[in-house]
Formats: C-alpha cells, sequence, structure tokens
C-alpha cells in the first residue's frame, strides 16, 4: 500500500514542494467577510434559482385568470353571421341574412367560486416561495459545512505532513551520524510520502467544494461565521414553509373541486341577433330581432370525469401532505438524536486526545533517548494523529448537525 502510493506521489508531484504546496493552498481558499451573513448567502442564492421564472409565470397566469374571472361574460362572446340563398337552385332570388352575438352567461354563483379559486391559487404559489427559499438554504448550509469539513480536513493533513517532514529530518541527522539505520530514513520518507499524499487529495477536496459553492450561490467570499443555535423545541409548527406550502395547495385543489361541481352543467349561451330575409328579388327584405338561450344538460357521462380529475388532485395533495408531515417529524427526531450523539462523542474524543497527546510525546522523548524504534513512534504519532482529526471533525460536526436540526424545523436564516 505505502509502495503504491510513493509511486503515485513521484509519479504526479516529483517537482513540487512544501512550500509549493502550501502556497497553492492560500491562492486557492477563498475569502470570508465579517460583514457577508448566512441570510445574505441564502438571499443572493435564491434569486439566482431557475424556478423563480417558474413562480413568475404562475403568478402571471393567476393574473390573468383573474381578470377573466372579473370579466362581464363567462367567456368569449362570439360573432355569428349566417347567409342562405337559392342561386345554385331555383335562382328565384330568395336571400336570408341573420347577424348576432353569442353571449355565455355566469351561472349563480360561478363568479364567485372563480375568483375565490385565483385567489387561492396566487395564495398557494406565494407559499410556494418560503418553501423553496427553505430548500435553498438547506443547500447553502450544507455548502458552507462541507467547505469548512474539507478546509480542517486539509489543515489537519498539512500539519501532519510538516510533523513528518520535521521528523525526517531528524531521523536523516541521525542516520548521519549513525544513531540510525538507512532504512530507518526510507521509513520515514515514506511516511512523509503518505502523509504528503493525503494532503493533496484533502487539498483537490477543499478545492472542490469550495468551487461548487461559488457555481451554486454566485458569491466567490464566505461568511466569516455561520454557525447557529439549534432550536430545542422539536415540535412541528403549522408555520413550517413545507406544510404551509402543502396546507395552500390543498386549499387551491379544495376550491378547484368546487368550482367544477358548480359548473358541471355549462354555461348558458345567450343569443341576440337580427334577421333579414326575402322570398323572390323583387320582394323587400324582411327584417327581425332575434332572441335566444341556449343551456348544457350536464349530463353526468360528459362532466364526472373532470370531476373525478379534481377529486384525485385533491386526494394527492391531502396524502402528500400527510406524508410530507410525518417525514418532517422524523427528520427532526434524527437530527436532534444526531446532535446528541455528536455532542457526546466530541467529549469523548476531546478526553481520548488528550491521552493520546502525553503518550506521543513519552514516545518521542522515548525515540530521542533510543529507547524505543522508529516504527513504534511512527505507529504511535498516526493514533494520536487519527484522534486528534477525530476531534476538531466531531467538533465541527456538532455546528453542522446544529444547521440540519434548524433545517428540519423550517427555520430559514
Amino acid at each position: 500500500m505505502k509502495l503504491t502510493i510513493i509511486n503515485l506521489i513521484i509519479g504526479l508531484c516529483l517537482s513540487c514542494s512544501v512550500l509549493a504546496a502550501t502556497d497553492h493552498q492560500h491562492e486557492t481558499s477563498l475569502p470570508s467577510s465579517a460583514n457577508l451573513s448566512l441570510r445574505e448567502v441564502v438571499e443572493k442564492t435564491y434569486e439566482r434559482n431557475p424556478q423563480l421564472d417558474v413562480i413568475k409565470a404562475r403568478l402571471n397566469h393567476s393574473q390573468a385568470l383573474s381578470k377573466s374571472a372579473e370579466g362581464f361574460w363567462a367567456s368569449d362572446p362570439s360573432i355569428n353571421i349566417s347567409h342562405y340563398n337559392d342561386e345554385l337552385m331555383d335562382s328565384d332570388g330568395l336571400q336570408e341574412w341573420e347577424i348576432g352575438m353569442q353571449l355565455p352567461l355566469w351561472l349563480p354563483g360561478q363568479k364567485a367560486a372563480r375568483q375565490k379559486t385565483v385567489k387561492l391559487q396566487r395564495s398557494a404559489i406565494n407559499a410556494s416561495e418560503p418553501a423553496l427559499k427553505l430548500e435553498i438554504a438547506g443547500i447553502v448550509r450544507e455548502l458552507l459545512w462541507h467547505i469548512t469539513l474539507t478546509k480542517n480536513r486539509m489543515t489537519i493533513a498539512e500539519q501532519e505532513w510538516n510533523i513528518v517532514l520535521k521528523l525526517q529530518q531528524d531521523v536523516k541527522k541521525r542516520v548521519e551520524l549513525g544513531d540510525l539505520a538507512q532504512s530507518d530514513l526510507i521509513l520515514s520518507q515514506q511516511e512523509s510520502l503518505s502523509k504528503e499524499a493525503v494532503f493533496r487529495i484533502a487539498r483537490q477536496e477543499y478545492v472542490h467544494a469550495q468551487h461548487r459553492y461559488d457555481m451554486i450561490s454566485g458569491l466567490n467570499i464566505l461568511p466569516e461565521n455561520f454557525e447557529e443555535v439549534a432550536s430545542d423545541d422539536l415540535s412541528i409548527t403549522t408555520e413550517h414553509p413545507a406544510l404551509k406550502a402543502f396546507r395552500e395547495k390543498i386549499n387551491f385543489s379544495s376550491a378547484q373541486r368546487d368550482q367544477i361541481v358548480l359548473e358541471k352543467r355549462g354555461n348558458p349561451t345567450l343569443f341576440l341577433g337580427t334577421r333579414h330575409e326575402r322570398g323572390i328579388s323583387d320582394e323587400g327584405f324582411a327584417n327581425a330581432i332575434g332572441l335566444s338561450i341556449s343551456i348544457p344538460l350536464g349530463l353526468d357521462t360528459y362532466t364526472n370525469p373532470k370531476l373525478t380529475a379534481a377529486e384525485v388532485d385533491l386526494s394527492e395533495n391531502r396524502s402528500q401532505m400527510e406524508i410530507i408531515y410525518r417525514e418532517l417529524n422524523i427528520a427532526i427526531q434524527d437530527a436532534s438524536r444526531e446532535l446528541l450523539a455528536i455532542r457526546d462523542q466530541y467529549e469523548f474524543a476531546r478526553r481520548q486526545n488528550q491521552l493520546s497527546k502525553r503518550n506521543l510525546a513519552m514516545s518521542r522523548k522515548a525515540f530521542s533517548l533510543g529507547e524505543t524504534s522508529l516504527l513504534e513512534l511512527i505507529r504511535i504519532q498516526a493514533q494520536a494523529f487519527a484522534v486528534e482529526r477525530n476531534v476538531h471533525q466531531k467538533h465541527l460536526e456538532v455546528g453542522l448537525h446544529s444547521a440540519r436540526l434548524n433545517q428540519a424545523k423550517g427555520i430559514i436564516p
């Protein structure tokens, strides 16, 4: 395994040095600002979301429906023009003209029902905005904490590499003095290359994490402080953006269903027009005014499909809201348990790190006095590194899981 890592590093990074690697690290780090808050990052990321165009289009559609519901007629009136003559038959000069308008009439209560539906549709669209913003907040939270965690891993990896390099230099001096064998120098060099490989991988992950943040948020600067205080209340409020969005959606679906029930029969149509006719060409036209009304029968065979489709839509939304409520409950409980577990793990890792540091200090002293081998020191040092990495990781994960609990609670920064 070590030989593979050595060959990889030699092949990829033969000309690289510690100083060059450190300089490259600083070049690829995004700056942070105390003036930039988590809320501002969420807002700016939200403003870039393509789904805002969909929300805008839905609002425009709702506005168009609102104007239609306020109209004088139930739908678009039409003009009818008809003409009859006998030119192809008797050619006596018989002619008949009829000109009029078809005027769709409102059913009783239909206009108010449509206006109510449009109002609830607009409320559902408006409620979808906080739900979308909460979703964006979750993405931003994960991005920022991923950057923090990868940066921590890179920093620790660099520190470990520097410590191993210092040990390599000490071993080299002792080999030159004849205190240690040449094999110990090779062992220390292998350990150094191994740590260098870990550092380079960690640095690449850190760079990628920053790149994802830049691409999604459109920002090339990080907030200096984005830690959150976890909510102690584990209940789901009625104002949770996801639940509120579905509740408004259910109200809209219910209004649509009621509107379809009212409109089962179809709109009656009033015809107003004039008729002009003559029997033969030497007679004058006889003029008359016409008035008629057309009333659809509203047979269930033709109206039930629309009604049942609306019932299906309403049932699906109600069912989906129940599912969302259960999932949010589970997410909150899981996030709370994970936060408590991480806090306990951090306390345990902190105590373990204190003992590990003491053991490493004694091992280094024993190696310098020649009382222990380099292999034993490297083994103990590797254990100490792992414990220290763990304590730093757990400390940051407390912040990450606090943010996840607030996300599950529906808290938008």
